[in-house]
């Protein structure tokens, strides 16, 4: 299936620094903004079922609440155990005030 891009936000929902939960598409998506940079990844925790939104985000890292792992939203890898396996991650475009992620989902 080709990819598609996606509105899922806008640049005024997710200032510099916070991070925001998109549950329209399957699997929730999570948004980062980083110092102005948009990042999109999946908002679950590979180690266990916990949505990272609800986690601090300190630069490219979010923390997941439950266990104390740590990924980064640009690449999706994990930088602290318990979580070991990555997470997906979006290509983000920007159009206007409109962000937008490149994805398979439906």
């Amino acid at each position: 299936m080709p990819n598609r891009s996606i509105r899922v936000a806008t640049l005024s929902e997710i200032p510099p620094g916070t991070t925001l939960r998109i549950t329209s598409l399957q699997p929730p998506i999570l948004l980062a903004n980083v110092s102005g940079t948009i990042y999109a990844c999946d908002d679950t925790c590979t180690h266990e079922d916990s949505s990272l939104a609800l986690g601090c985000l300190d630069g490219e890292l979010v923390k997941c609440t439950l266990h104390g792992s740590r990924f980064n939203v640009r690449t999706g890898e994990p930088m602290e155990e318990p979580a070991d396996e990555p997470l997906r991650t979006y290509p983000v475009h920007i159009d206007g005030d409109d962000i937008l992620i490149e994805t398979d989902t439906d």
